[in-house]
């Protein structure tokens, strides 16, 4: 890997059928110093910061809960912390805009983030859910995507597969008044639903 490459990463702690097994988490902090912590237990410190290339590496035996790393300061004194834990089973969609308001001209967009949830309300990072989307009222589904880098789905259309367990999707505003409501469903989950105003 080039000095400009990036490794693949996921911020996830949901690895069924690793258990037991070892893995390399790496930690990007500013701090000067990173503590792993999994299940209560510290794994110990490691440097972090710009001599490090900002990245602390652990070898780490995998086993299903809570990781965490904490940061601290030169003077040893904590100043963040990060939590992952283990998702269960995919038991809702949620529906996040990044805006819940457009304006009535043909062509307004919405970018809604679409996430396959677990009871708790975690991301389920491995799942790979197929979600069909619809939308009704005063506008309509433009585009469907994920962060796959080679899938080969379409996006135009009203499905997605999620990618570590999230997707995206695009609405747009027909240039009248009124509310759009988008609802995703899936086989096995509730259909979720959310409203964006155009005014």
């Amino acid at each position: 890997m080039s000095r400009w490459g990036w490794p693949d990463v996921v911020s996830s702690w949901t690895w069924p059928g690793f258990e037991g097994k070892p893995t390399r988490v790496d930690v990007y902090s500013m701090d000067s110093e990173v503590e792993l912590i999994l299940n209560g237990k510290s794994l110990g410190r490691k440097p972090a910061g710009k001599p490090n290339r900002y990245i602390a590496s652990f070898e780490v035996i995998y086993e299903p809960g809570i990781l965490e790393a904490v940061g601290y300061n030169e003077k040893g004194i904590e100043t963040s912390r990060t939590v992952l834990k283990t998702a269960g089973k995919p038991a809702a969609i949620r529906l996040t805009p990044d805006r819940n308001r457009l304006n009535a001209k043909f062509g307004d967009l919405s970018y809604v983030t679409v996430e396959v949830l677990d009871a708790e309300g975690n991301v389920v990072h491995n799942a790979d859910t197929n979600i069909y989307f619809t939308a009704s009222g005063v506008g309509s589904v433009l585009a469907v995507g994920s962060g796959n880098p080679v899938s080969e789905e379409m996006y135009v259309g009203n499905q997605r597969r999620v990618y570590q367990g999230r997707a995206m999707v695009v609405v747009r505003a027909n240039g009248e008044v009124g509310n759009i409501v988008l609802t995703a469903s899936a086989e096995g989950l509730p259909s979720a639903s959310t409203v964006i105003e155009v005014e």
